[in-house]
């Protein structure tokens, strides 16, 4: 039997016997969360007023989750997974709402040209080999996949420069690498930017005698990538989950006098 390794919430049960399942107990959802991107900086100014600066050590994800006062029904799904895990000994899955989804409705539902939903945001793939410490990624889409605008026509021209894609990852939305030569890379990024070859015309040809590659897209990262990605591996935007631990194995919690749970709950991401 495989146990669940995601934290409880309202779309994630956990079962009495510790595995998911649709009949278990629903996990709370959240009442607030706090992320914080954690990354050491060393800052040197001389006398005459320069900087210099360096990183000193590589990023991670600090999150701080609040839960509502909850009933014994549905603070012990949550609590009991914590205990389980044993503090930083057993690292899990969580998914924050946030960013469950894109801030692109387009991207979210998007098809190829025979409408097939399948080629939608899980079927971006690098192109090449993208080298760790790299701040953007090269990805592109199946054949039959093109750009399209607000109204979901497709972009066919540079000609048109305010022919904005929509069916494309937006800043702000993370994501995920599944690599299948490194199965240990889970770490998380954030979009910073996104290039189109209609909008910026700096993207490389496909090299097959096509002129412009309208299927590739450069996305921005940070923090930077932390470890190298191959060929071919598939970029996750929709449902990215955090891979975290907890820092320690201290889990208290708060019963009022009203008979409800207080909890509050802090997650570091596991690299």
């Amino acid at each position: 039997m495989a146990f669940l390794t995601v934290l409880p919430d309202p779309s994630t049960k956990r079962s009495y016997w510790g595995a998911e399942d649709a009949s278990g107990d629903v996990g709370p959802g959240f009442a607030s969360v706090k992320l914080t991107s954690d990354q050491n900086m060393m800052l040197t100014r001389t006398n005459s007023q320069r900087v210099i600066s360096r990183a000193s050590a590589g990023q991670k994800w600090n999150i701080d989750i609040g839960y509502h006062p909850m009933t014994r029904a549905e603070f012990n799904p949550v609590y009991t997974f914590l205990l389980q895990q044993r503090g930083p000994l057993n690292p899990f899955y969580v998914e924050l709402p946030q960013y469950a989804s894109s801030q692109n409705a387009l991207f979210n539902t998007d098809t190829n040209e025979s409408g097939d939903a399948t080629y939608n945001t899980n079927t971006f793939a690098t192109t090449g080999a993208e080298s760790a410490g790299s701040t953007s990624v090269v990805l592109t889409q199946p054949t039959d996949w093109k750009l399209k605008n607000s109204a979901g026509a497709d972009i066919t021209s540079t000609a048109n420069t305010n022919d904005e894609p929509f069916n494309i990852p937006a800043v702000g939305d993370v994501c995920s690498f599944t690599d299948t030569s490194n199965s240990n890379h889970k770490k998380v990024y954030m979009v910073t930017y996104v290039e189109t070859y209609f909008k910026y015309n700096t993207l490389p040809s496909t090299g097959n005698g096509e002129a412009v590659d309208s299927r590739r897209i450069r996305v921005g990262i940070t923090p930077p990538l932390a470890k190298t990605v191959s060929s071919g591996s598939t970029a996750k935007f929709k449902g990215v989950q955090f891979y975290v631990i907890l820092p320690t194995a201290v889990r208290e919690y708060s019963l009022g006098t009203d008979n409800l749970y207080k909890f509050n709950l802090k997650l570091e991401e596991y690299l």
